[in-house]
């Protein structure tokens, strides 16, 4: 992998199972039916093709990873789809976002920028939009980063702009409190 920021994480490789080569596999992708026989998926050092998975069982087998032993060596490595793969593979329903485009995107409430959205985290089956604050609300003292839910009682809608923008509402007082 040259730049990862042209790489989507899908998942962690677990233990190997079996005799013939299958490992468990923990799906961190929100389209678990885009991983699907003969796609190539990578990691740190090369590339992989799907052979089977099996989303009931969460297991994963990989062409030309035939035995135990070759299928420890990749225990507990990521799993890594290219943007584009993931554009053409995964479909979004309207007012739906992947992490990738969200990422950079500038956070206003009533018109006053509250900064941008450095990451994404999920607790609790529920995203949060990880904001840097802007330098001039940090400035009056305020925090340098803080957590928005990313649910309807906060975002307003995200305008399809160039940087995009999200415009949220109660997220001051998130700030404020934070």
């Amino acid at each position: 992998m040259k730049n990862t920021k042209d790489f989507v994480v899908i998942g962690k490789i677990g233990r190997a199972i079996g005799i013939k080569g299958e490992l468990v596999f923990h799906n961190l992708s929100d389209f678990p039916d885009s991983i699907k026989r003969g796609n190539e998926y990578y990691f740190e050092f090369g590339s992989l093709c799907v052979e089977s998975y099996d989303t009931k069982k969460s297991t994963i087998k990989f062409i030309a990873i035939d035995t135990r032993e070759e299928a420890r060596k990749l225990t507990n490595l990521y799993l890594y789809s290219t943007i584009s793969h993931t554009k053409d593979s995964c479909f979004l329903e309207d007012d739906e976002y992947f992490w990738f485009d969200i990422i950079g995107a500038l956070i206003y409430e009533d018109g006053e920028e509250l900064g941008y959205v450095a990451d994404i985290d999920r607790f609790s089956n529920c995203d949060y939009l990880c904001i840097n604050t802007s330098s001039s609300l940090v400035s009056k003292k305020l925090p340098k980063t803080f957590l928005i839910p990313y649910t309807q009682r906060y975002i307003i809608g995200v305008e399809d702009s160039k940087p995009k923008i999200i415009n949220v509402r109660l997220c001051r007082d998130i700030l404020e409190n934070s």
